[in-house]
């Protein structure tokens, strides 16, 4: 996990995935990242191991259907640690807030428009 941690911080990834030994990184809005994978290439979130910038409720639930086996993340929100943590994920993170407050880390990386 430390190497997908590192790569998160070293570069404009918003999303590392570990998947049987191959690392891919994602840049641009994570949880669409996770959308799209979730939709187009499931198997690559199978048992795998994420790290992200943020996480919060919608991405959460994506990780889980996904089936994901670990997720570290810069910030997530309280609501998200609970939904992984309900679902057996194994979590770790550098921050958790409140989900009021994790909107608006959500809108600061284009996840959500202020209109």
């Amino acid at each position: 996990m430390d190497h997908l941690i590192e790569k998160l911080h070293t570069g404009p990834s918003a999303l590392v995935l570990l998947h049987e030994g191959k690392v891919s990184a994602y840049s641009g809005v994570g949880v669409r990242s996770l959308y799209h994978l979730l939709h187009d290439a499931p198997e690559k979130l199978l048992d795998s191991k994420l790290a992200v910038k943020a996480v919060g409720s919608t991405a959460a639930k994506a990780m889980v259907e996904g089936k994901v086996a670990e997720v570290y993340a810069d910030i997530i929100s309280e609501t998200a640690a609970d939904i992984l943590k309900d679902a057996g994920v194994r979590l770790s993170y550098d921050r958790k807030v409140p989900h009021r407050e994790f909107l608006h880390v959500w809108e600061r990386l284009g996840e959500l428009s202020n209109e």
